[in-house]
Formats: structure tokens, sequence, C-alpha cells
């Protein structure tokens, strides 16, 4: 199968390249970086003048791609609208643009809970309002849109995923404590810990993926919350990641309010579809602590 990835040199799409191409598929990686794991390599930003014109000959010499896994993105930062609209709108639309004559099969794009913005209830439910009153979710909600106009045409699925952990991450809210655990250090916990977040290991968002690839086309365009699958209080997320780094960190919770509220998915939709059924937070654990250890 011919599978183009964008931000394949990206923490979510060099672990989707690997995987793809160990299963033999041939897989082509878009991104402004060089893609170690990818069969060819196509350092490219997808919001330029040309971009449009590249993706077209690339089309032509590389054959019309069967599946496009769209990860490309600018992650949430101190970054002006107009790069998160560049990033995350200007790309998917060029992506688009650029393939309306051929459609792929099937085209994933990953967008984020964070769309839900002040959800009415928890778990959050894909019927729930979507928008984002801050840039990044306001333009992954718009890219969903843009995608969802070919939805007609082709097969779309839109998979909205919580934070992401693993070895290699900088930013999440569960590589932050690993970085004080691994150090021993204390750590604060603001709201006494008591926030609820969702929050995945990376590797079970690929095997999420890998299923969407192989949904039978007939299946039609879909829209699905990933996540943990249940209420995770921060408090519970830092004393497994302790105990699992055999870390001396103490835990203090502190008064302090985050600027989060509540929130979790509910992943039914997912588990009916694709079979997902996300690791125990342990398990996960355990296996994000061996990755940090080697």
């Amino acid at each position: 199968m011919n599978i183009w990835i964008t931000g394949a040199a990206g923490f979510l799409g060099q672990r989707l390249a690997q995987r793809f191409s160990t299963l033999g598929h041939t897989v082509i990686g878009l991104s402004r970086r060089k893609s170690a794991f990818a069969d060819k390599s196509v350092e490219i930003d997808l919001s330029a003048d040309d971009a449009v014109l590249r993706l077209q000959a690339l089309r032509d010499e590389a054959g019309l791609p069967e599946v496009i896994i769209h990860t490309a993105s600018r992650q949430p930062g101190p970054w002006p609208l107009s790069e998160f609209v560049k990033s995350n709108v200007l790309a998917t639309a060029n992506l688009w643009e650029a393939l309306k004559s051929s459609l792929p099969e099937k085209v994933i794009y990953t967008s984020t809970l964070s769309v839900y913005n002040l959800p009415a209830e928890n778990p959050v439910s894909e019927c729930q309002a979507a928008g984002g009153a801050r840039p990044y979710p306001a333009t992954k909600r718009w890219a969903e849109q843009i995608c969802e106009l070919f939805s007609r045409q082709t097969q779309v699925i839109i998979l909205r995923l919580p934070s992401l952990y693993g070895a290699g991450q900088a930013d999440s809210f569960i590589d932050g404590l690993a970085r004080l655990a691994l150090r021993d250090k204390p750590i604060e916990l603001f709201s006494r810990g008591e926030l609820v977040r969702d929050a995945l290991h990376v590797s079970d968002v690929v095997a999420a993926i890998a299923a969407c690839v192989e949904l039978p086309l007939e299946a039609g365009p879909c829209l699905m919350n990933l996540g943990a699958g249940r209420e995770i209080r921060t408090i519970e997320y830092a004393k497994t990641l302790v105990q699992a780094l055999d870390s001396k960190s103490e835990i203090i919770p502190v008064d302090s309010r985050a600027a989060q509220l509540d929130l979790h998915a509910d992943i039914g939709t997912a588990r009916r579809t694709i079979g997902f059924n996300p690791t125990d937070l342990h398990e996960s654990m355990k296996r994000y602590a061996n990755e940090l250890r080697t």
C-alpha cells in the first residue's frame, strides 16, 4: 500500500512511518525535516506557495497515495495566530487542493480533544459542540472542516487526540512530570491534583491509526475521540509515574488553580468502530519508564 504521512519527522509521524514501513507498505514522508523511517522522505513546507505544485509532481512521480495520514501541525505554544493558520489550516487546504482531482481512498486526520474548549459535560462525546477559544484548537477545528468538505468523495477519518506522551516528547503534561521524577525533584500539582486530564502513550495512537488504515472503505466518514477511557486525575498520573520510575520525588498537592478545566473523552465510538482498547495506565507508565531508561 502507498501511504503518505505528513509530519513524518515529528513525534507521532516518525513512529507511524516506522510502523508502516516495517509492515511492508511504501511510506512517503512529508515534513520540513528529513524523516528517518520513510521509504522516501520529502522535505516540504505544506503551507508554502509552491506546495500544491510540488505535491502534484510527487503524485506523478511516486503514484497516487492510497492512504494519507495527516499529522503535520503547529503544536500549542507562544506562536502568533498566523503561524497556526499557516501550519494547521493552509497546509491542510494545500494538501487537498493538490489531490482533489484524484483523491486517495482514505485520509486520516489527527485533530485534538481541545476543540471541545469548555465541555458541557464529561466524558465529552463527539456530538458535543466543537470550536476553540485559542489559536491551536480553533485552527485544528478549521482543518477538520476542510477535511469534511471531501467526505462524500473519499473516506475521511478524523481522530481527536488527547495529550500524548513518550520518549522524545518535550511539552506534554506527563513528560513534564517525568523530567522532575527522573531527578527526584518535588512535583507540585495544581488544584490539589484533582484536575481530570486525558493522556495516552503514543503507541496507543499508532495502534489506533493502524486500525483505521484497515477499516473497510464502506464504513464511510468517521469522527472518533481517543483517550484513556476513564476519569484519571493528575495525582493518579503522578503517583503511577513516580512508582514506574522508582523515583523519590515527593508529590505535593497545592491549592493554586490550573488554567485547564476537567476534560476526558468518551471513546465509545472508537471502541465500536476500530476496536480501540487503551493500555492500562500502570502498563503505559511502565512502558514509558523503560523508554526513558534506554
